[in-house]
């Protein structure tokens, strides 16, 4: 009887032995959770949880992680997907609250919480959500910190909290122009040079990198690319450039103006300008004939002789007329002494 009761004991003390483990995973069951699905990241690890004396510690990790657009900019919606993972193989986890949050307040949630509620995650699954926001207008172009911190509990309300943190990488949209393209002078003829003159204008929050001025191949024109570097948001980037005409055309010329944002993506625009190139021209022979080409200058003895024959020619009228003046006077003369001859002055009738 003894041996049969120390077995008996045995027994019973193995039984309960046995039952340990099932109490612990007592409040284990069936989960909503389903398997999560893939995106174009991962989140890190499970965060830290408070320590729980002789009990595994269930962790819910971000499984998967991605953005709906790829590319998120600055004053517009975005959608953020990601999937939590239980990854205890005994025990559940529930009433989980899930925040999405960013410093200053960078992304707005756009259905107005942060948060959203999960009911539990059975052990081993996972639970796909997701959630809009929008980012402010004003942010840089740069990577933004959104964390995700998870509150729940194990099957046995036991409490923990376990804290993510995603980066959500924000691009400005680029807004480039420029003024009106001219070139000095406005027509060219073959194998002249002009001047390319305008201005690119920066006129987004964004900067723009490597921007460069090309003339496309193949034109009436041609020029060396011309380089203008970094321009800054609200600034202008000054183009001058030494075109040469190669070919009669009167088509319009197309420039090409290339830019990158800050992850080096390119970008261009084109412009169009007239720039007339006619067939280059000869001297032209206006048809008149040349004019003979001064004689050295000396002593102006022309006119001087000139005056000395005038002056000779007055003198000499002079005198002429002088002796004319003379003669007649002289013959006058004559003409009276003849008469006062033949009829006396003094008479002998007064006897």
């Amino acid at each position: 009887m003894k041996n049969l009761a120390r077995i008996l004991s045995l027994l019973v003390l193995t039984l309960a032995m046995c039952l340990v483990p099932l109490t612990s995973a007592a409040g284990d069951g069936e989960g909503t959770g389903g398997n999560g699905s893939g995106g174009n990241g991962s989140g890190g690890g499970g965060g830290e949880v408070p320590p729980v004396g002789g009990v595994s510690v269930p962790r819910v990790m971000v499984e998967d992680f991605s953005v709906n657009p790829q590319q998120v900019f600055a004053g517009q919606g975005f959608t953020v997907h990601f999937s939590l993972r239980n990854t205890s193989t005994t025990t559940r986890v529930q009433n989980l609250k899930v925040t999405l949050a960013s410093p200053d307040t960078a992304f707005l949630p756009t259905g107005g919480s942060s948060s959203i509620f999960i009911s539990r995650i059975s052990a081993g699954k996972s639970s796909s959500q997701s959630m809009s926001f929008r980012a402010l207008p004003a942010l840089e172009a740069k990577p933004y910190p959104l964390t995700i911190t998870v509150e729940y509990e194990d099957g046995n309300a036991n409490p923990f909290t376990a804290t993510e943190t995603l980066a959500i990488e924000v691009n400005q949209e680029l807004r480039v122009d420029s003024s009106m393209p001219s070139v000095v002078p406005q027509g060219l003829m073959v194998g002249q040079q002009g001047s390319l003159t305008f201005s690119i204008q920066n006129q987004g929050k964004a900067k723009l990198f490597n921007a460069r001025v090309t003339v496309a191949e193949g034109q009436a024109i041609a020029a060396v690319d011309h380089f203008v570097g970094t321009i800054e948001p609200g600034a202008s980037g000054a183009v001058d450039v030494t075109v040469t005409a190669n070919e009669v055309s009167m088509a319009p010329v197309e420039l090409v103006i290339s830019y990158e944002d800050v992850n080096g993506e390119p970008f261009s625009l084109t412009r169009q300008i007239e720039v007339p190139v006619m067939e280059e021209v000869g001297p032209v022979d206006p048809g008149f004939p040349e004019e003979p080409m001064p004689e050295e200058m000396g002593f102006p003895w022309l006119p001087v002789i000139v005056g000395v024959v005038l002056l000779g020619g007055v003198a000499a009228v002079i005198t002429m007329v002088v002796v004319s003046r003379r003669r007649r006077a002289a013959r006058e003369d004559e003409a009276s002494l003849a008469a006062l001859s033949g009829d006396p002055l003094i008479t002998d009738d007064w006897q």
